[in-house]
């Protein structure tokens, strides 16, 4: 926790005074991690690379985005194959892609959250799953997963008693390289935040995912006290019919100091670390 924070603006893919073209985003370094927050409207994925390993963390709400948004851009990459896609829950804004991400590219693993409440769509990712020769893994809560040597990653669940509903449900991803921290919460709630900061030791996180598209639902004070991060980066569409992100989550979250960054106003959000130190850029494509 309190890292230097650098922030850069990047814009891809626009010429000034001129007509558009198409960018390459800036290669990845030697030893460093990137987290890439996808512009996909109103759901949510997020590429994490380090050297040749990458891992999806959800893929976007429907088959149009995942052929038209994020394999387009995972190729622009140079992300060829997938070690792993992590669905965080089963809403479709989140699981919508995954099907035709598994038809797209090779995938070594799926890790998939608990079926409880099972979305029809992922009957549909599991056949594919089958046909490609995916495997496919429900975490457990705390379990680390192998992912790259370098970083740690470990898959909370709220406790049973209090993941009622989907939501709370959701695999939140703990990130950990060098001084780095990083959490992905997916769509987790107040009840799963408050088992959560009640219950894990060294929640804090330097990056954080914002829960379930800054819905008034999530993010309370109690969760980012427990958490406090420097950068907030949410996950949202443009004009989208929840209006989300509200208003009192970005107060909240600008009370606790950290840095809003939103998709919805700002593109890809692309944060990357050597573990000592943080950059943080947009890239609208």
């Amino acid at each position: 926790m309190g890292l230097l924070l650098f922030v850069s603006l990047v814009v891809l893919g626009q010429a000034v005074g001129g007509p558009l073209r198409r960018s390459t985003p800036p290669p990845l370094p030697p030893g460093e991690l990137e987290l890439r927050v996808f512009d996909v409207g109103q759901g949510d994925s997020i590429l994490l690379r380090f050297g040749e390993r990458a891992l999806l963390v959800d893929a976007g709400p429907d088959p149009q985005t995942a052929r038209r948004v994020l394999l387009p851009r995972l190729a622009r990459l140079g992300v060829k194959r997938l070690d792993a896609v992590a669905l965080t829950h089963a809403d479709a804004d989140h699981i919508g892609g995954a099907a035709d991400i598994l038809k797209a590219l090779p995938v070594s693993a799926i890790w998939m959250a608990a079926k409880d409440h099972a979305h029809p769509l992922q009957s549909v990712i599991e056949a594919a799953a089958h046909r490609a020769g995916t495997a496919l893994e429900r975490p457990g809560d705390g379990q680390i997963l192998n992912w790259h040597p370098a970083v740690s990653l470990r898959a909370l669940f709220a406790s049973p008693d209090v993941a009622r509903g989907d939501n709370n449900q959701s695999m939140v991803l703990q990130v950990r390289f060098g001084e780095a921290d990083i959490l992905l919460t997916g769509d987790i709630e107040r009840a799963a935040e408050r088992d959560l900061a009640g219950r894990v030791v060294g929640l804090e996180a330097d990056v954080l995912k914002v829960a379930h598209h800054g819905a008034g639902t999530s993010s309370s004070r109690e969760f980012l006290a427990a958490v406090r991060p420097q950068v907030a980066i949410i996950s949202a569409g443009l004009g989208n019919a929840f209006n989300h992100p509200r208003d009192d989550v970005l107060r909240r979250l600008r009370g606790m100091g950290a840095q809003v960054f939103r998709t919805d106003l700002a593109g890809d959000v692309v944060v990357r670390t050597d573990g000592h130190e943080i950059t943080v850029a947009l890239e609208r494509s």
